[in-house]
Formats: structure tokens, sequence, C-alpha cells
């Protein structure tokens, strides 16, 4: 059972893959962003994986409230759940690109941080609903 992971950002969208029984996660790739999202990229990783569910991360301020891109990314999680008919669920992303750059490794094959930071947003949420999914 697989799970994807978007961070989604205006410039680039970070996409990792994992599942919940390990609770462990691997950045896949890292697509130029835009709009509209560049579907035809995100069809192709939804066909190889057949996830379970999309998580999206959710980009909070200091103080709780959603940042200026919170309505774009709330836009990108209803598309998914509406093209995918998969459910879509919500992580906090705070402190993940800080995290994913201890992950990146500067290797030929590195799917690029926004794809780390994806992967660090996935595995968070395994850690907290492990009883849920």
């Amino acid at each position: 059972m697989a799970f994807l992971a978007f961070d989604y950002g205006r410039r680039r969208i970070g996409v990792a893959v994992g599942e919940p029984l390990t609770g462990s996660a691997r950045g896949l790739i890292t697509l130029a962003g835009g709009s509209p999202p560049p579907w035809p990229r995100i069809d192709a990783l939804v066909t190889e994986w057949r996830p379970e569910g999309f998580v999206v991360g959710w980009p909070t301020q200091a103080d709780g409230q959603a940042t200026p891109l919170g309505p774009a990314i709330r836009e990108f999680g209803a598309a998914l759940e509406a093209r995918f008919g998969k459910p879509v669920y919500w992580s906090d992303e705070r402190l993940s690109s800080h995290l994913a750059r201890d992950r990146s490794r500067s290797g030929r094959n590195d799917p690029g941080l926004d794809a780390h930071a994806a992967a660090v947003i996935l595995e968070g949420w395994f850690l907290e609903n492990a009883h849920d999914a």
C-alpha cells in the first residue's frame, strides 16, 4: 500500500512515495510547478505507483495561520482528489525543507530538495497517523 506525497510550490512540486508499513518514504522527482500543475507527469506517477491516497504538505506561519500559498495548495489537493478519486490528507510541513537539506545528497540520481521535502512530509504524516494508515 503506497502513498504519494507532494511538496507543492508555485515553481516546483516535490513528489515522494512511501508506505505506512515501514513508515519510510523516498523522494521521487521534483516537477516544474506552474498553473496548471504538470498533470501528465502526475498522471504517470499515479499510474506507476497506484497509491491508496495522497499527502500534501500544508505550510503555516509561526502563529499557525496559513501562508499566502494556502489557497493554491488547497486547490491542488482538491484537484488531486477529484482527478484520481483518492483521499487527500494534509500534513504540517514546517521544518520539512530544513530536514530535507540534511537528507539531500549531490549524487547524479538526486531527485532534488523538494522531493526530499515531500519524503519528510510523508514520513511525518505516517508517524502522526500510524494507527489510521
